[in-house]
């Protein structure tokens, strides 16, 4: 074979060369240089996979802490006020908030049990009252120390007198189940 190769020209031998080393360098790249950069992507792409994944529990994470105070916040109100009754808080607040001749009716709901807890519920109706007035009642309903809950609420303005309201509520308390 060596004496093949020397029996050929110059210009044969080049090209058996180039061929040579074209061989060469195809089968490096073929053989180490590719199968690494697939090898580099591969281990790129996982490692972007689990990123976002530990990115995703770590939302997950904060999402459930925060309903665990969440939930530990509405425990505590809940077992706050364990004798609450709801006529008492409706009659009181309106009381604080100056609405009491404008309560028009008290009507109880019935009560819904599931589980371990117990809603109760009262309709309330307020005629020819302020928008302020009804603003600082709904306030002290949301800040109440017991669960107590806003659950519809429709206005309407009189025909009377434009700046006053009509409104009609619905709310509950709830609390543990005996």
């Amino acid at each position: 074979m060596m004496s093949q190769f020397s029996q050929m020209s110059r210009r044969e031998r080049l090209m058996v060369l180039g061929a040579g080393v074209l061989v060469l360098l195809t089968i490096v790249y073929l053989g180490i240089i590719e199968p690494y950069r697939a090898a580099v992507e591969r281990v790129e792409t996982k490692v972007r996979n689990r990123q976002k994944q530990l990115t995703e529990v770590v939302a997950l994470r904060n999402q459930f802490l925060q309903l665990q105070r969440r939930q530990s916040e509405l425990d505590r109100r809940i077992n706050a006020n364990p004798g609450f009754s709801i006529f008492s808080f409706i009659e009181t607040t309106a009381v604080q908030t100056a609405l009491k001749p404008n309560l028009v009716s008290v009507r109880p709901q019935p009560p819904i049990v599931q589980d371990q807890l117990r809603e109760e519920s009262v309709e309330i109706r307020l005629e020819k009252i302020a928008l302020n007035q009804l603003l600082r009642f709904l306030f002290s309903v949301e800040h109440a120390d017991a669960l107590v809950q806003v659950k519809s609420l429709r206005i309407k303005t009189r025909f009377d007198n434009r700046a006053q309201l009509d409104a009609t509520l619905t709310i509950a308390a709830y609390g543990r189940s005996s």
